[in-house]
C-alpha cells in the first residue's frame, strides 16, 4: 500500500484503564495501530520519539491535566489532531478546547468513535495528498501508474464512505465482486 495513505497510529491519553483499553480494542479491531499514555509526562515521553496521526486525550487526568497539555502542545506549535474527551466538561471547557485547537471534543462514556476517527483520519489523507494524485512516478508503465492511482482512487472513497463496500463499488461503476477482486489485487485492506 501507499505510504502517503498508510495512516492510522493513534496516542490515547487517559488515566482510566477500563475507558482505555476499550478504545484500543475497538481501534485495533480495523487495524489503527494504538499507543497508551496514563498521563501527561507519559505522554511527552512517547511524542518525542514516535509521530502519531491523531491524538485522543482526557481533559481530567492525575498531574498535568489535558487542557494544560492541549494548551502546551498549541504553543509549541503540535500539528497532529487532538480529540479532548471528559465525562464531566462543561461548555466552556468544550469552548476553550476548540479554541486551543482540539478538532473535537467527545462526552464519556464513548459508544462509536470509529467513525470520528475514520473522518479525521480520511481528512488528513486528502491532506497529504492535497486532493491530487501523488507519488506517480510519469516515465513508469502505465499499469503501474494506473495501480498508484487506483490505490489512492479506493482508500479515499472507502475511508469517505466508511468502508461501505456497496457504496464504492457504485461510485467507480464497478460489480461488488469486481471491486473486492480489485481491492485484493491492489493489497487494499477493505476494514
Amino acid at each position: 500500500m501507499n505510504d502517503t495513505l498508510a495512516i492510522g497510529r493513534i496516542l490515547i491519553i487517559d488515566d482510566e484503564n477500563i475507558n482505555t483499553e476499550t478504545m484500543m480494542d475497538t481501534l485495533e479491531d480495523v487495524n489503527y495501530h494504538v499507543v497508551l499514555a496514563a498521563n501527561a509526562n507519559q505522554a511527552k515521553t512517547i511524542i518525542k520519539d514516535q509521530i502519531f496521526d491523531l491524538v485522543m486525550m482526557d481533559v481530567w487526568m492525575p498531574g498535568q491535566d489535558g487542557m494544560s497539555l492541549l494548551e502546551e502542545w498549541a504553543q509549541a506549535g503540535f500539528s497532529t489532531p487532538i480529540v479532548m474527551m471528559s465525562g464531566h466538561a462543561e461548555h466552556q471547557d468544550v469552548v476553550r478546547a476548540i479554541k486551543l485547537g482540539a478538532v473535537d471534543f467527545l462526552k464519556k462514556p464513548l459508544h462509536d468513535i470509529l467513525p470520528l476517527v475514520r473522518k479525521i483520519l480520511s481528512e488528513q489523507v486528502l491532506e497529504k495528498s492535497g486532493h491530487t494524485i501523488s507519488g506517480i512516478e510519469f516515465n513508469a508503465p502505465l499499469k503501474e501508474a494506473r495501480n498508484i492511482f487506483e490505490v489512492q482512487y479506493f482508500n479515499h472513497h472507502l475511508q469517505e464512505n466508511n468502508h461501505n463496500i456497496a457504496k464504492v463499488a457504485t461510485l467507480a461503476g464497478l460489480e461488488r465482486t469486481t471491486l473486492y477482486r480489485k481491492l485484493k489485487d491492489l493489497g487494499i485492506d477493505k476494514k
